[in-house]
């Protein structure tokens, strides 16, 4: 009866062993995925930042020509038309100057999520320094640039930037070129929509538009 009585303890040793590694190795397990989906977040994160600027939150440049020659591609490929648009802040030295650099940084992040509440999610938003903010509008003509213009006028109209109590106003000024099916190339377009804001600029309009040669539309 003791052999027996011993055997039985033997055996209800090795199970609660065994048990109790089963519950380590569910909480190891746990604490592993728990591990594994912090790194994806950390290199998430990590990639989030190296990808955007960091005052306007628009991607900087080199993931602005990724995400931009991604859709130019597509474009060409089902012959649509793409434009490059400039938002650029007029006078933004003169903000910086009278409020501060951080307050000049709130107009270029205020720009940045103004233009993204209005355009599509496809669409691509990025800057290379200065004081604009470029949008890549896929499936875009000439046609539907001064809606999109007109919506970003009157979001910020709606919702504009306040510091406390006080309203920080800031003029916009627009430069756009559009290009059809495989006439478009990125870098082409960059100067062509610089010209075309530095031509608004000159005129004091508040948008001008450049087809693929340069010519206002």
């Amino acid at each position: 009866m003791i052999g027996v009585e011993i055997l039985y303890a033997v055996i209800g040793l090795f199970a609660l062993a065994a048990i109790i590694e089963g519950v380590m190795w569910v909480r190891c397990k746990r604490a592993f995925k728990k591990s594994r989906q912090e790194v994806e977040s950390l290199k998430d994160e990590i990639q989030s930042v190296r990808s955007l600027d960091e005052a306007s939150g628009a991607y900087n440049y080199p993931f602005f020509v990724k995400m931009a020659n991604l859709q130019i591609k597509m474009a060409r490929r089902h012959k649509w038309p793409v434009t490059l648009m400039i938002v650029d802040v007029d006078q933004l030295e003169s903000i910086n100057l009278r409020y501060s650099f951080k307050t000049g940084d709130a107009v270029l992040k205020h720009l940045n999520d103004s233009i993204r509440s209005v355009v599509r999610a496809s669409d691509v938003l990025g800057r290379f320094g200065g004081s604009g903010i470029f949008v890549l509008l896929s499936e875009c003509d000439t046609e539907n640039v001064g809606t999109v213009n007109e919506r970003i006028e009157q979001k910020i109209e709606r919702d504009p930037l306040m510091q406390g109590d006080k309203r920080v106003e800031y003029r916009r000024s627009y430069g756009a070129v559009t290009m059809y099916g495989k006439q478009i190339h990125l870098n082409r377009m960059l100067g062509l929509a610089e010209d075309a804001l530095a031509k608004a600029k000159e005129k004091r309009k508040e948008i001008v538009i450049f087809d693929k040669e340069g010519s206002e539309v």
